[in-house]
């Protein structure tokens, strides 16, 4: 076999009419623009050893490369097999590799089937996730089918083989076979038959009864392989022929009652049998004769020919030809299932998205309609009267704090946007943020500037309760399942969450208005109060540690 460089040429791009010559050996890929020796990364193929099958490598981008399988021996339409190794990897690289020339349409990769790989500390074959392999028409390469699969190496030191399934060389086959030959069974025989074109055995195998080993010996040498014959002894007046000679060959799907074929339709066979005889030996017809005479003229001749009235060749071509149309329609009814299973598939999705979105506008109007109320109630006596200048925290009414309750138990919950200096009412150094929750104008102010929605959301809830309260309480008031002992803590009044809530809504509603982006960023405050109250208590705990260990010394 012809073996590549031992280096990639920097910046060569191969056409992808070029001829394979042969495997690739420790063949290094280098991206354009690098000379010198290959650094760790710069992976290297190699497929020179039995039963391997790569031609070419070509670099795309540092992740993505396109390999090119040598056809078979002495046919170059068929290329499917591939076996290869890569080594000179770096552990968590990630790659995807392309197998371009394809020459199957019909792949069992598209049924589920994937790619093997092993490597020198894992020695057993293994395949690949369904979920890493594609196979697709790709209009990059004319339109051919396309194998990609994406691999991460996780060792340096290994050496990576992949391959199209399970490899089952001529080395092994050669020693079961030897195996075999020296048990000495008299049921099994084994013979040369010949050699291929590179000059390896073909063996025969048989086995069978060894009384009948001989006779059958005898029926395989002497087998041939029939071709039908017709023998014309009687033409009725109107052409008919009603006699099929010695064998009965079945050339029409119709019937007589007596098991024949119709007389009129083996007619027409025989007249464009006759025809083609004609074009062969270069016969001509009168313009006067007609079919029947011209049938007639020529049954003395075809009686007195030992071989066939149909010639082999025509034979065959009839038959290769309804063999080519059976295969065709069974594709075609393959294609017709398949693509049904998939019209019925999307037309659940769609139906199952219709109902989505109509129960997603359903809640939204609903969620609109219970901001308007809250905002109403907000808006009432007692509100009112805590704008005026009482900045300690008085408790709401019964009825509001079961809809604050409600509100703040659902993740999905925004308000509707207010402009923020509307809002906000300035007092006496304090900031009122609604609900008669007060906070110093100065923090205010340096929270507006801070960065990320994690640390804005833990800065407010530090203003609000402060960290003596957080550290005693909880979000939810449902004890830790990681502890078994462990107690619940008081949660969080669900007002002062709502106000949370509030005032972060009002900061992405400057960045953004998708409703989609809004909810999902929305969602994560219980998240964030909960790692602030879990970094309060860690903060103490190692105090507490540095007090004991102080008050030891």
């Amino acid at each position: 076999m012809a073996e590549r460089s031992k280096t990639a040429e920097p910046g060569h791009d191969l056409g992808s009419d070029d001829i394979i010559a042969g495997n690739v050996s420790k063949y290094a890929v280098l991206p354009a623009g690098y000379y010198g020796q290959p650094k760790k990364g710069h992976l290297i193929f190699d497929a020179c050893f039995e039963s391997g099958n790569l031609g070419r490598v070509d670099h795309i981008t540092e992740f993505e490369y396109d390999l090119f399988i040598r056809p078979d021996t002495c046919n170059p339409r068929f290329r499917v097999w591939f076996n290869f190794t890569v080594e000179n990897v770096k552990e968590s690289q990630r790659v995807i590799f392309n197998i371009v020339n394809f020459s199957k349409t019909k792949s069992l990769y598209r049924d589920g089937m994937t790619p093997m790989v092993k490597s020198t500390s894992r020695p057993k074959w293994q395949r690949l996730p369904p979920k890493n392999v594609y196979y697709y028409r790709c209009p990059d390469h004319r339109k051919n089918y396309v194998m990609s699969f994406a691999f991460c190496f996780d060792r340096e030191d290994d050496i990576y083989q992949f391959a199209y399934c399970y490899p089952y060389t001529y080395t092994r086959l050669r020693h079961y076979l030897d195996n075999l030959q020296r048990r000495n069974m008299d049921y099994f025989y084994r013979e040369l038959l010949g050699l291929s074109v590179q000059q390896r055995q073909l063996d025969l195998l048989t086995i069978t009864n060894p009384e009948d080993k001989t006779d059958l010996e005898n029926s395989v040498m002497q087998k041939k392989i029939k071709i039908p014959k017709l023998s014309l002894n009687h033409v009725e007046e109107a052409g008919e022929v009603t006699d099929y000679g010695e064998e009965d060959v079945e050339l029409r799907h119709s019937k007589r009652q007596d098991g024949r074929k119709q007389s009129e339709g083996t007619h027409k066979s025989i007249e464009a049998v006759v025809a083609r005889l004609e074009k062969q030996n270069g016969m001509s017809l009168s313009s006067s004769s007609s079919p029947e005479e011209t049938f007639m003229e020529t049954s003395e001749g075809i009686n007195n020919m030992d071989d066939a009235v149909i010639p082999r060749v025509l034979y065959e071509e009839l038959l290769r030809s309804y063999q080519q149309q059976q295969e065709e329609m069974r594709h075609i009814q393959q294609e017709l299932e398949r693509t049904r299973r998939q019209l019925v598939q999307q037309a659940k999705k769609l139906k199952e998205y219709g109902a989505l979105v109509s129960e997603m506008k359903e809640l939204r109007d609903l969620n609109r309609r219970l901001q308007d109320v809250l905002l109403l109630r907000l808006g009432s006596g007692p509100a009112i009267e805590l704008e005026k200048g009482k900045p300690e925290s008085i408790e709401p009414e019964p009825e509001i704090q079961k809809t604050f309750s409600e509100e703040a138990n659902t993740s999905t919950y925004y308000p509707a946007p207010v402009p923020v200096m509307d809002k906000y009412i300035l007092e006496n150094g304090k900031v009122h943020l609604g609900s008669g929750i007060w906070v110093d104008e100065e923090k205010w102010h340096q929270l507006q500037v801070t960065q990320g929605d994690s640390k804005y959301t833990k800065n407010l809830a530090v203003m609000i309760w402060g960290t003596d309260v957080l550290k005693n309480r909880s979000v939810t008031g449902v004890a830790t399942k990681k502890k078994k002992d462990a107690v619940p803590k008081p949660p969080l009044s669900p007002h002062k969450l709502s106000i949370v809530r509030e005032c972060l809504y009002d900061r992405i509603a400057q960045e953004t208005v998708d409703e989609t982006e809004i909810a999902q960023r929305l969602s994560k405050v219980n998240k964030y109060i909960c790692e602030k109250i879990m970094d309060i208590n860690k903060s103490c705990k190692n105090e507490e540690r540095r007090e004991a260990k102080y008050n030891l010394q």
